[in-house]
């Protein structure tokens, strides 16, 4: 029997991804900011549903590139928040355009801030069980401000460390499972 992270086991989604994507070192601007779309549209909702509708999200936002997203007009803003292949929740729409817009004016700050303090190497927290939301809010508290300066928005404490852990800045695999 394969033994992975327990919140991988409840959907077959959610084992693709775990098994395939979560925490595995992420470099390249595009896919950095894919994997922060990503939690900025899981933000009250499950990761199953963020899955569901990533297709029609990677569609809708042209791939994630930032270069293309940050030139949308208000007209192609509007019509997202009718678009049914996608999560129509204004804030998080607009909030993915402004970062484009912020990160495509300086990606190397935005690459600075996320692996920066690591030296391009990941944190391995060796857990054997989920770390506690205030050893979470005081790890993530200097991305979060640093984000926040640079002009990223709805980078709150939970959806940064989500975006950490997605893209493999911290591995929060637990130390029994085969995914580390």
């Amino acid at each position: 029997m394969v033994i992975r992270c327990e919140w991988a086991t409840k959907s077959p989604e959610l084992m693709i991804y775990h098994d395939t994507r979560w925490g595995k070192p992420v470099f390249e601007t595009n896919e950095l900011f894919h994997a922060l779309c990503l939690e900025i549209m899981q933000a009250g909702l499950t990761f199953q549903t963020v899955l569901k509708f990533e297709q029609g999200l990677l569609d809708a936002f042209d791939g994630f590139e930032v270069n293309r997203i940050a030139k949308f007009s208000t007209g192609q803003v509007e019509q997202l928040y009718s678009d049914k292949r996608i999560i129509r929740n204004h804030a998080k729409i607009d909030a993915i355009v402004n970062n484009a817009r912020v990160v495509a004016e300086n990606p190397a700050e935005f690459k600075q801030i996320t692996w920066g303090t690591t030296n391009s190497t990941p944190i391995d927290h060796l857990l054997t069980e989920d770390l506690d939301q205030e050893s979470i809010k005081q790890f993530v508290k200097k991305y979060v401000d640093q984000y926040k300066k640079m002009g990223l928005t709805r980078m709150g404490p939970t959806t940064t460390y989500s975006f950490l852990q997605a893209a493999g800045i911290v591995n929060d695999h637990l130390v029994n499972c085969e995914f580390r």
